[in-house]
Formats: structure tokens, sequence, C-alpha cells
């Protein structure tokens, strides 16, 4: 009986819109919390907006390096405009209260555009690493359209690391079991969810004994592994291995440059001969010479009488 109500509540649930009692907020702390989450969202916004203009505005900003930041700037502009609001309601709230169906493509924008900030901070470290390595080559290899190879590579790479699995189910696979006996839904009913539009994982049952339909990501430990391997680990790593690398050249190049622009002194060995001075240190030191011996005051005469013994 149980059973059967709980299967009735999702189908209902999924027929029909969320109601009005999941906006209920009370209390001033969730609406400060509101507060300080919209000013977050509005200042990200305007502020990658901003970078964005200023770039496509100026011409001299239309390099091969700053396509770089522009793809990095687009990225956190999604997040804000398309993450974070859903996110901060369903903080606020506890539950899912927009569309349930725009709840998988939420999912797979989360975590495209946060794949696609870690990838493209890779290729701006990697442009700066062939900029400092290499810097008279850096404009043959880095050119336009392989500048662009890259942006679209890091931006494909996201994509196939989110839409691609979440819309093919392969993060989910064997979770139907697991989820089930957290949310106090018996086995034999899975068949009941599955037949429906979302899956059991999506659902929890509230304290009040009814159905609140949570838009989490449940993924297993294969998908895990590769997902966060392809899109933080191995981004990580070489952008730590480039920015090493960028501060041992920049060390070096900085020991050539001050021992170019202030060569040492050589001082002679035993056994050479001494240079002679060049004209100009020889007119100099005859001159201090010459004074010197104008300020040394006349030697005193001493007269010594001389006395002649006569016999």
């Amino acid at each position: 009986m149980a059973d059967s109500h709980l299967s009735g509540s999702v189908g209902s649930y999924n027929s029909s819109s969320p109601t009005t009692s999941a906006w209920n907020i009370t209390g001033s702390g969730p609406w400060l919390l509101a507060f300080m989450l919209t000013v977050i969202i509005l200042m990200t916004v305007c502020g990658n907006m901003l970078l964005i203009a200023v770039v496509f505005a100026h011409r001299s900003l239309r390099c091969t390096s700053n396509c770089f930041l522009v793809s990095l700037f687009l990225s956190d502009l999604m997040v804000a405009l398309v993450v974070m609001p859903p996110a901060m309601l369903n903080v606020l709230c506890g539950a899912w209260v927009l569309w349930p169906a725009f709840c998988p493509i939420w999912l797979c924008f989360d975590v495209m555009c946060c794949s696609a900030s870690i990838l493209n901070l890779c290729v701006i470290s990697l442009d700066r690493y062939l900029f400092i390595i290499s810097p008279l080559r850096y404009k043959q290899r880095m050119t336009p359209p392989r500048a662009l190879l890259l942006v679209g590579a890091a931006w494909g790479l996201a994509a196939l690391a989110s839409f691609l699995p979440i819309k093919m189910k392969w993060h989910s696979l064997g979770h139907w079991s697991g989820h089930s006996s957290v949310l106090g839904i018996s086995s034999s009913n899975v068949s009941s969810y599955s037949d429906t539009l979302y899956p059991a994982s999506y659902f929890q049952l509230s304290p009040s004994g009814g159905l609140s339909f949570q838009c989490r990501l449940q993924v297993t430990l294969p998908f895990a592994l590769v997902a966060s391997v392809l899109t933080f680990f191995l981004p990580s790593s070489a952008i730590c291995f480039t920015y090493c690398r960028i501060l041992l050249v920049a060390r070096r190049q900085a020991k050539r440059v001050a021992a170019l622009s202030h060569p040492p002194h050589p001082h002679p060995s035993l056994g050479e001969p001494s240079r002679p001075p060049s004209p100009r240190v020889a007119a100099g030191q005859a001159q201090q010479d010459r004074d010197d011996c104008s300020h040394q005051e006349p030697p005193v005469s001493q007269n010594v009488p001389v006395s002649l013994d006569r016999d």
C-alpha cells in the first residue's frame, strides 16, 4: 500500500509542476543569504561582461593570448548565468523548485562550465609557457587558427565530459538498487520508478512523509575517477608543471640580463702584465696629480751655520 502510494506520488509529481509550498522561506537569515548570493552573481556577470567588452572594443587587445582569456571569461559568465541562480534557489528552498525537466540540463551545464574553466586555465598556462620559453618563435607556433583549435578542444572535452555521460546515463549505472534503500523505497517498486520520467535518485522522503524533488548528480566510482582525471587532475598537473618551468626560465633570463647590464671588472692575476690605462683615465690621473702638487707647501730651507776653525 505504501509502495503504491509512493509510485503514485512520483507519477503525479512528474506530471505536475512544483508546488508553491516549496517557495516558502521563513526568517531573516535566508533572505540575507539570498541578498549576498544575488550580489555575488551580479558582480560576476557584470565583471566578466565588461572584460569581454573591453577586449572586443580595443583593437590592440585583440591578440592571440587574449583569445584564451576571453574563453575563460565566457565560461565564468556561463557559470554566473546558468549554474549559480538555480543553485541559490536549491540552497534556499531545500528542494528543486524549478521545472523538473531542467534538472539534467542544469547538471550538464554545471559540469561543463566548471570543467571548461579549468581547461581554459590549462591552455593559458601553456600559452605563457611557449611565450617565455621561445619568445622569438611564439608567433610562428601560436597562430590564430591554433589558438582557436585549443579553445575548441577545451570546450569540446568539457562538453564530452558532461553532456554525453549524463544524457547516456553512464554516470548512474547500477544506482537504482543503491538509492532505493536510502530513499526508503522498496526494490519491488524500482521498475515503477524507472518507467517514469525521472529516476528514484531524484526524489527524497521529507519528514512530513511527502516526496521532494532533489536535483543532485549521483555518479558511480568509475565515472567519478575518469571525469576527475580528465577535467581536474591532468589539467592541474599541467598547470603546475608549466608555471614551475616558467619560474625557472624567468630566473635564468633575469640572471643573464643582469650579467649583460653589469659586467664584472676583471682583475689581473699574478704573473700577467698589467694593461696600460686608457688615455682618458691617464689624463684624469695626471690632472689629479697636478692638483695635488699645486696644493703642497714649498719646503722650508734650513741654513746651518758653517764655522771655520782657524789655526
